[in-house]
């Protein structure tokens, strides 16, 4: 499985931006208050519904869905069920009055039934808009619906088109009974048939064991219009959370970053083979080899070092030079290959592999190809890392994984837990059920995620020292087992600050990468730009070349009640909280 490298364009990175100075210039805050009937609606988990999984699920969910096919334009849906239409006039700056555009039917529980009833998990709704004329929408408690939209910049009453039942279809295996949240939606239309995917997430919560993340992958064909019907069910499971979730532009995979792997459990159109577990080794000789012949590994900000230490009747060697069919990096033991340079984590300099052996250690020192990034393993299934240090106070900074730039090293705050947990972005085929392709992201997950252009799978963000990068899947041909992220743009200095903000809920940036927002749940928002405008564009060191300043906001957020979503545009920043809609209006320049 090939491990991908993000490399950030040195073109997009800014070795002179200075940091945010507090800019004093007041925010306009435009407010659309609610009534009873047109309030966001929301569902609390139950008291079957206390693990972290759902805890995270419940409270990081974004009920505020931005339309990327029509600028300026989101939806949210209200506790009579409605999905209302919040829109921007830019011409006049000031919003336009909030437009109904479908009623989705709530089920409500039956007093009769309140035991049976309440024992069904039950999640918020949730919609996707897969085309600029077709939209997804779940109920929360088992339906998915396919709305036909129109030209949805003229706020026209949508069209059911069909219903879907997950649980009730007889593809599906795996799928648990009650509703689920929509991640992603994608519409293709291949050789004249048109297409509809989607994937949704349910958790399975284990009452004495960890709960599980189940992504259902669904595939609805238009055979005759308007009508969709399901074709292919599929169903995923991990021990781990998602933090990012994406179809390719084929749908012939999903992208998915967590701290766990996915695997396949169920294909309607391929039946899954579950891999033969692996018989414990009976014998020395079934050992891994670096467990036969053991090793211990470290590494710095640039290299990565490996130590044997030699034993009576073992003879080493080591080949460097690359030839037919080698990488350039073996290292044997009793001709066993134990370290294979094709399976390293990360690639290295073939050039500048540096190695020496006296009587006690045989000694290698490899240089990274990409310097600044830990690996979080040397190769998989190997050893882990020999940690380094003396005192007790030397043993915990020495658990922190490595500052990718000593000039700003990580904090504690850096990281979400005291345990080290490190992310992987895999591209999951629905082809072969495997992995085809592997990113590690450190002990950080994708910030965020957006839509930087109408059809494009969304893009993620993921730190990079100090700064934050977004990164874009890139269109593949048809039949292509390829994965290449491109590096879009840069939040500045974006990491760092967003590692200090302890009580965060959103965070989000526009397509234009403008600026940036740190949203907590209740108290404020903040708001960086990276130019400061004319007044900041000439400072300079007193004695040195021009630096960049960049200005932060903050607007304070009184008597609105808790934010439930976040939509970002290039010009404005629209807030749904439970007592009203807020409209910040963003200047730039």
């Amino acid at each position: 499985m090939p491990h991908i490298d993000l490399v950030p364009d040195r073109k997009l990175l800014k070795t002179n931006f200075d940091g945010y100075i507090l800019s004093l210039e007041p925010v306009p805050v435009l407010s659309t208050e609610f009534t009873t009937t047109n309030c966001p609606q929301r569902v609390k988990p139950t008291e079957e519904q206390y693990s972290y999984y759902h805890a995270r699920l419940f409270g990081m969910q974004n009920h505020l869905v931005r339309d990327p096919w029509a600028t300026g334009q989101c939806y949210y849906i209200d506790v009579t069920g409605m999905v209302q239409r919040v829109a921007y006039d830019s011409t006049l700056g000031r919003m336009r009055p909030l437009v109904p555009v479908f009623k989705l039917p709530l089920v409500v529980p039956d007093p009769v039934q309140e035991d049976e009833t309440m024992a069904i998990p039950r999640y918020n709704c949730s919609l996707v808009f897969p085309s600029e004329q077709l939209c997804l929408l779940s109920d929360g408690y088992g339906t998915v619906s396919v709305l036909e939209t129109g030209d949805r910049t003229t706020g026209r009453e949508w069209k059911l088109q069909s219903t879907f039942r997950p649980f009730e279809n007889n593809l599906t295996e795996g799928v648990l009974p009650g509703g689920g949240v929509l991640l992603d939606g994608r519409f293709l239309v291949r050789d004249g048939k048109r297409s509809l995917h989607f994937v949704m997430i349910q958790i399975d919560h284990q009452p004495v064991a960890k709960s599980k993340s189940l992504l259902h992958w669904f595939t609805l064909e238009q055979s005759a219009p308007p009508a969709w019907t399901a074709s292919v069910a599929r169903t995923l499971e991990s021990k781990g959370y998602p933090r990012y979730c994406a179809f390719d532009y084929h749908a012939t995979a999903v992208l998915v970053a967590s701290d766990e792997s996915f695997r396949f459990l169920h294909d309607s159109e391929h039946p899954v083979v579950m891999p033969d577990p692996k018989p414990e080794p009976a014998e020395a000789e079934e050992q891994p080899a670096w467990e036969r012949y053991p090793f211990r590994w470290t590494q710095t900000l640039e290299e990565v070092n490996i130590t044997f230490d030699k034993h009576p009747g073992v003879q080493y060697r080591v080949i460097t030079e690359p030839s037919s069919g080698v990488t350039g990096l073996q290292v044997f033991a009793n001709d066993v290959l134990v370290i294979d340079g094709s399976q390293l984590c990360s690639a290295i300099d073939h050039e500048n592999i540096i190695w020496a052996m006296d009587r006690k250690t045989l000694e290698i020192t490899l240089q990274k190809q990409t310097a600044g990034a830990g690996w979080p393993f040397l190769f998989p299934g190997g050893p882990d890392e020999t940690i380094l240090g003396g005192s007790d106070t030397d043993a915990q900074l020495a658990d922190l994984p490595p500052a990718t730039n000593l000039s700003a090293p990580l904090e504690s705050c850096d990281f979400e837990g005291e345990q080290e947990t490190y992310y992987t972005l895999e591209r999951l085929s629905c082809i072969n059920h495997t992995a085809t392709h592997s990113v590690s992201l450190g002990s950080g997950p994708p910030l965020f995620t957006l839509t930087l252009r109408p059809g494009l799978p969304a893009a993620f963000a993921l730190r990079h020292d100090v700064d934050a990068c977004l990164w874009q899947l890139q269109p593949t041909t048809f039949g292509s087992e390829d994965c290449r992220l491109q590096h879009e743009g840069t939040l500045h200095a974006f990491g760092y600050v967003q590692a200090s903000k302890q009580q965060q809920k959103y965070l989000g940036c526009p397509p234009d990468m403008g600026y940036a927002v740190i949203c907590e749940s209740h108290r404020g928002i903040y708001i960086y730009k990276s130019s400061y405008g004319s007044s900041g564009a000439g400072l300079r060191n007193r004695h040195g070349t021009q630096v960049a300043i960049g200005q932060h906001q903050f607007v304070s957020l009184k008597d609105t009640g808790e934010v439930l979503g976040i939509s970002c545009e290039d010009e404005f920043l629209v807030l749904l909280t439970e007592k009203a809609i807020l409209t910040l209006q963003i200047t730039n320049g």
